[in-house]
């Protein structure tokens, strides 16, 4: 049995089927067709309709929300303006034409959480610029020039193969298959928990495109493996996983264990839940892409990774993680 990723009303990421089962990755053709019929509008979504029900959550709750929401506005930003160097050089023109259409997917995103800030968390102006600059520090400092640099040397390297899939892997495996992904999926469930009917529908829309877009890293990223590219793809995944682990820990900003134990579990379990998420999409996507043989090795990295962040926010504090305070 072959299993398709996506149809035209449901979200299904590839990473989210089981090992086991058989799975056709789709072209950049087929994705470009699937991108026609899965188009979207954030005025369709109309985020002022959660402006009452954010009034009415608990300031934990907002400020929770906020640094989430904030992080994926960033990271769409830092994505749109870095994947003009892959449109650059594709290896072939259905490969272009399909980018050209994630970078429309790209500025679309960054529109949504931006006006959903502004429109139903009521943040704009010099407001919206601080919640960024403190939500985003990792990703900023840690992840973004790293990105920047592989997306760069496509330019410099006057469309080298190699250092094209070198910054695919950077961009659509690890941003937006591990980082993005991640983000999303937690953002969503926290959304529904706390009855945000607009952004739950926004969230969904927008892990749509991401699914499209990480589909098209899976399957450019194992051409790449089958046709000679094997070793810069593998590499490519081991430099950028210290960079990753950083930004989902988040070392650089304050995490407050709530003082009540229930809400400091609840907390924990979402932390936690996210690293084990971006764990195993790691790995589910290296199987995917024909590198089953470094799963265990990612896995064992992947780990140390973590463990690395979580010192370094204990030394930068002086106090636990939340992931480390309640275990």
């Amino acid at each position: 049995m072959t299993t398709t990723l996506a149809s035209n009303d449901q979200v299904l990421d590839v990473t989210d089927i089981e090992p086991e089962t058989p799975v056709r990755i789709a072209d950049s053709a087929s994705l470009y067709r699937r991108w026609e019929r899965q188009q979207w509008a954030v005025a369709a979504v109309d985020p002022a309709r959660d402006a009452t029900k954010w009034q009415e959550l608990s300031d934990f709750s907002r400020e929770q929300m906020l640094g989430a929401l904030s992080e994926l506005e960033v990271g769409e930003v830092t994505v749109t303006h870095t994947l003009g160097a892959l449109i650059d050089a594709p290896p072939s023109e259905d490969d272009r034409i399909f980018l050209c259409t994630q970078l429309a997917d790209e500025a679309r995103h960054v529109r949504f959480f931006q006006t959903y800030l502004e429109s139903a968390c009521g943040v704009g102006g010099s407001d919206f610029d601080t919640l960024d600059a403190d939500a985003s520090a990792d990703y900023a400092q840690v992840f973004t020039p790293v990105l920047t640099a592989a997306t760069g040397a496509v330019r410099k390297d006057n469309a080298d193969t190699d250092s094209w899939f070198r910054a695919l892997i950077y961009y659509h495996l690890i941003t937006e298959g591990v980082l993005a992904a991640t983000a999303l999926r937690t953002t969503r469930l926290l959304a529904k928990r706390l009855a945000l009917p607009a952004l739950d529908e926004g969230l969904t829309n927008v892990t749509r495109d991401e699914s499209r877009h990480v589909s098209y890293g899976l399957w450019a990223a194992a051409n790449g493996v089958a046709n000679g590219h094997r070793d810069i793809i593998a590499d490519a995944h081991f430099e950028s996983l210290g960079a990753a682990a950083t930004v989902l820990i988040g070392p650089s900003r304050f995490n407050p264990v709530p003082a009540i134990g229930l809400a400091a579990r609840i907390r924990a379990a979402h932390l936690s839940g996210g690293v084990a998420i971006a764990r195993s999409r790691l790995l589910k996507q290296l199987r995917l892409i024909g590198l089953p043989d470094l799963t265990e090795r990612a896995a064992r990295a992947w780990d140390a990774a973590i463990e690395a962040a979580l010192d370094a926010y204990e030394q930068r504090w002086d106090s636990p993680h939340p992931i480390r305070a309640v275990a």
